[in-house]
């Protein structure tokens, strides 16, 4: 007799290829399961039970007694390895960054731009990427309440960069609250910046949780994230607490913004400084039917959280491919060297600038930069500006460089060509 057909049925079906397909290859949800397997019927229903019995009882529980609601997490195989593969990816790209040392700070500026800039667009903010980063690169006061949605969410971001050391507690995610929230909330609600809601709220169909039940649930989204029993990796901890603070849906406005800006608290909490270069926000507009469907399908399938956690990480896999590409673009431009017969300092420049296309620079503050004479600075900055690759500008008596980044794609695209 083969061992296979000696093992219980449990352990049959956990060996058999459609659920290592669909529980740990992939992880898929069952309405999806019964159309590719193609059953109906009494037999569906037998499978349907089979999967949900198996995937619970390997489940890690979250349980949340002031709402009766236990959340769940499958340790999918298909998780694992993608956490594994952002870490990993995460921190090669970080040190690539840290090496370079002549574009570290602006990138990572950069990064922290594009993420508010998108949690702001994807929330209703109307603008454009270019006048959002146009407006924080200018350092000018906001105009109206879309803009100040975006300065918000920049200063939030600087906010967790210096205070990520301190603890997870209500107050700070108050706090938090109320830096997203600044000069946004209109009528009533501005009685609510920084504060939890006293009343309903309606998230599409469903219904958030009681509000009297909001600091009893926020104390367990806290415990489920730093005090689990079981370990849970820094990267799946942010990703729940964002989870979890999105499904309390405490605060009348602003909880999406409130709960991307806490997995990057929670993320570099643990010193996961890879996230620094990473906007979580950046493909929700594009992706964000499937992250509404991340959230039904916790709802759907009774708490069960895997479908957000392993949406979460394919947008953090998306988001390090654009960091990798922006990166080697970089590099590349570093071979423009030899082409124009470039210094150092004018490289690092271009890399620099071509971070924020709205960025100016003066004469003086780059003599200052490289810590050379004013004519030097000036000489270097005329030579990039002769071969078209900054653009100048008069501004009253003084001379502005900004980078031309057509003509510095085109040049490097020529390098990558000859390659």
């Amino acid at each position: 007799m083969s061992p296979f057909k000696s093992m219980p049925e449990e352990f049959r079906f956990r060996n058999s290829p459609e659920w290592l397909q669909y529980s740990h290859q992939s992880y898929i949800p069952l309405d999806e399961i019964r159309h590719r397997l193609n059953i109906h019927g009494q037999k569906w229903e037998q499978i349907q039970k089979q999967y949900e019995l198996t995937r619970k009882a390997q489940s890690i529980p979250f349980p949340f007694p002031s709402i009766n609601k236990v959340f769940w997490f499958f340790e999918a195989d298909i998780i694992r390895r993608k956490i594994a593969e952002v870490e990993q990816k995460g921190i090669s790209l970080y040190d690539k960054i840290h090496s370079s040392r002549t574009f570290e700070p602006d990138f990572i500026l950069n990064v922290a731009v594009e993420e508010a800039v998108t949690s702001a667009i994807y929330e209703g903010a109307n603008s454009t990427r270019a006048k959002a980063k146009q407006l924080i690169a200018e350092n000018r006061p906001p105009a109206d309440k879309d803009e100040q949605m975006l300065v918000n969410n920049f200063n939030a971001i600087k906010w967790i960069k210096s205070h990520s050391s301190k603890e997870l507690t209500k107050d700070l995610i108050l706090t938090l609250h109320e830096l997203v929230t600044r000069n946004t909330m209109e009528g009533d609600l501005v009685n609510y910046v920084g504060k939890f809601r006293d009343d309903v709220i309606y998230i599409g169909p469903h219904e958030g949780i009681e509000h009297s039940k909001i600091e009893s649930a926020i104390d367990e989204a806290i415990s489920v994230t730093t005090k689990h029993g079981r370990y849970l990796s820094p990267l799946l901890r942010g990703i729940l607490l964002h989870y979890f603070i999105a499904y309390i849906h405490p605060f009348f406005d602003g909880n999406g913004r409130t709960a991307r800006t806490l997995f990057y608290y929670k993320a570099l909490k643990y010193e996961l400084k890879f996230v620094e270069l990473l906007s979580i926000s950046a493909h929700l507009k594009a992706h964000g039917k499937r992250y509404e469907r991340a959230f039904e399908n916790a709802v759907k399938y009774d708490g069960d959280v895997t479908y957000f956690v392993d949406f979460s990480l394919d947008s953090l896999l998306l988001a390090l491919k654009r960091v990798q590409e922006k990166v080697e673009f970089l590099i590349n431009i570093g071979k423009l060297k030899n082409v124009h017969n470039l210094g150092n300092q004018q490289i690092a420049l271009l890399q620099r600038l071509a971070l924020n296309k709205f960025r100016k620079i003066s004469i003086g503050e780059f003599a200052k930069d490289i810590d050379r004479t004013h004519e030097m600075a000036r000489l270097e900055l005329k030579a990039l500006a002769q071969h078209n690759l900054l653009i100048e500008e008069r501004d009253k008596n003084k001379s502005l460089y900004r980078i031309n980044s057509d003509v510095l794609k085109q040049n490097v695209a020529k390098i990558i060509a000859a390659l």
